[in-house]
């Protein structure tokens, strides 16, 4: 399948974008009613300890409400059935194939939690726009309002087109997954996500630019806005904020005195029903993790039990997903009597993606690497825990972190070590040309190298080679006119000065002049002298009798002729050779057009 995503360019109208919100009914329900159809007709409750976390509309009936404590909810309904829903790799493999199936409209798809996706299907509408003759189209579903005028950008009529694509995307979720779905169809996400569960389930309803307003309104608390949290409320209620409506009618100037310019005027837009928040189409998580939550733990040898339970369920997801994990997280909640609450910490340790392994296409690790893997996460727990104090723990966690994938193209592990290999057959040539890899200075960044909190278990991978920049190297040695080693760059650096230094270098040779016998006051002091007289004194020898006493000889005699003349000439005549004065700073790293500097630097 091909699942390419096309970008919209925006025009200017406010109305341009089509968004569709798909909300799973019941998601975690209806996962457990496909497994064990005999439940589909029960009351239905997913427990998470002693939590329902949700229940399907059988039970809904009797009053069973999302995150009841189970005894509350056996009160209401004492028929009701609980399954535990702990284990969320059913229900992140459900979720995996709804949102597979959105791709299939190659339209940007951004995932929300397991069971919520938004589609932006602006440019499939345009798309359709070009082919339809009609001037009005049909809208399918429910419809928040009708509009009393057509709104001259045409976006009634691109809102049912979309109502139409969200039906049909609708039923193919139904047909191929089982999946009953609800979705919302308006210009913006938030208008698309607040308008989904008008009319659940099963069901859909569309929502026009025009009335965003007044359905804003329909809303209470402040806090049923999306996007704003719990310390936002708290802070509007302070001023006396509580209803959408007081939001509306607060002046922009007064939330700002009281808010950011940013977020009184993000404040203001959401009361109003505006968002111009994109759709940002999801790629896999940056990270995969599980946690478990208890009345307490305070003994080091129960912690273990419970890293290795999460550690198999945890492997079981990255086996799933595909990527090889380079770090490892773990999380801790600790129980504080002074700060009469709990609060969580964390570390990570880079990891070696060598511990995982592919066989048969699906990654493995064996009981070594799950060894290993648990004794990383123990030496994370004993970093985080002073094991000579009591210590009480009501959460633990562990989360693989960042990824790298396991590829056969051009940006593949197994193409790193193939340049890796032309690499060292560049370096390994059997003739006179030929010099040490060790010589050569090149840094580049592994894959998988990262930085975390603690490096103790880091192993890195072969750094990916540049083999552009060895040919051109390797070139340039064997284009020498005598065939002889090359120097190291380190060393031609080292011979190489730029007109900075030379600057220094004309400064010492006048100052040099005056300067009376007196004792030296450092090493440094002691350097610098001695490269001012060395343009004085010239050392007598066969490769060079012009060289200044820190120059190595061997290496200068390996250079080709033309750039030990241009050297000869530079060490005899520093200021002329230069091409710089004092008095002129805009010229000091203006190089000459045919000095030694362009020499080492490759035409582009």
């Amino acid at each position: 399948m091909d699942t390419s995503i096309s970008v919209y360019n925006e025009n200017d109208s406010e109305h341009s974008r089509c968004i569709i919100h798909m909300d799973v009914d019941c998601f975690y329900a209806q996962v457990e009613m496909l497994r064990k159809p005999m439940l589909r007709n029960v009351p239905l409750g997913i427990q998470q300890k002693n939590i329902v976390v949700t229940s399907n509309y059988e039970a809904r009936k009797y009053g069973v409400q999302k995150c009841m404590l189970v005894s509350d909810a056996l009160k209401v309904c004492p028929n009701l059935t609980l399954v535990n829903g702990e284990d969320l790799h059913d229900y992140r493999t459900a979720s995996s194939k709804i949102f597979t199936a959105l791709l299939g409209w190659k339209c940007p798809v951004e995932k929300l939690g397991m069971d919520e996706n938004f589609i932006d299907v602006t440019n499939l509408i345009q798309e359709k726009l070009k082919t339809m003759n009609e001037t009005s189209v049909t809208l399918t579903g429910h419809i928040y309002n009708e509009p009393s005028i057509e709104c001259p950008c045409g976006c009634h009529n691109r809102l049912r087109i979309a109502s139409q694509i969200a039906s049909e995307m609708r039923k193919k979720v139904y047909d191929e997954l089982g999946f009953t779905t609800c979705t919302g169809i308006a210009h913006n996400k938030l208008l698309a996500k607040l308008i989904c569960p008008l009319h659940k389930p099963n069901d859909q309803t569309t929502i026009f630019p025009e009335h965003a307003t007044s359905f804003m309104l329909s809303l209470t608390s402040v806090r049923s806005i999306p996007s704003i949290g719990t310390k936002t409320t708290e802070a509007l209620i302070s001023q006396k904020i509580i209803t959408v409506r007081d939001l509306q009618e607060t002046p922009l100037e007064e939330l700002k005195k009281h808010f950011s310019s940013d977020m009184a005027v993000r404040l203001k837009a959401l009361s109003l029903g505006e968002d111009s928040t994109p759709v940002k189409q999801s790629g896999k998580p940056l990270s995969i993790g599980l946690e478990d939550s208890f009345k307490t733990v305070s003994v080091k040898s129960e912690v273990e039990d419970k890293f290795s339970a999460l550690l198999q369920r945890l492997l079981v997801l990255v086996r799933e997903d595909g990527r090889i994990p380079v770090s490892l997280r773990v999380t801790l909640r600790k129980k504080d009597a002074k700060r009469l609450s709990s609060h969580r910490e964390s570390r990570q340790s880079q990891i070696s993606p060598s511990i995982f392994s592919l066989t048969n296409g699906v990654l493995t690790v064996t009981d070594a690497g799950q060894q290993k893997l648990l004794a990383i996460a123990m030496r994370l727990f004993n970093k985080l825990i002073d094991l000579t104090k009591p210590f009480h723990l009501t959460l633990v966690g562990l989360a693989f972190t960042k990824f790298q994938e396991r590829m056969t193209g051009r940006s593949s592990i197994v193409n790193y070590l193939m340049n890796d290999i032309s690499v060292q057959s560049v370096l390994n040539l059997s003739n006179d040309c030929d010099t040490s890899a060790t010589s050569m200075d090149y840094s580049a960044v592994s894959p998988s190298s990262s930085t975390t909190t603690d490096h103790s278990d880091g192993e890195v991978e072969p750094s990916p080679k540049k083999p552009k920049k060895v040919n051109w190297i390797a070139k340039r040695r064997c284009l020498a006119k005598e065939e002889v080693a090359s120097p190291s760059k380190l060393k031609v650096g080292e011979l190489r000065l730029n007109s900075k230094e030379l600057e220094k270098v004309s400064e010492l040779r006048l100052n040099s002049r005056d300067r009376s016998l007196t004792p030296r006051a450092s090493p440094a002091r002691e350097n610098m002298s001695d490269a001012s007289d060395s343009m004085k004194d010239v050392v007598e020898d066969g490769a060079c009798n012009v060289c200044p006493s820190y120059v190595d000889k061997e290496v200068f005699s390996a250079l080709p002729d033309d750039m030990q003349q241009e050297l000869k000439a530079m060490w005899k005549n520093p200021s002329s050779s230069a091409g710089v004065t004092r008095s002129s700073p805009r010229n000091v790293n203006k190089p000459k057009s045919n000095s030694i500097r362009k020499y080492f630097v490759p035409h582009k």
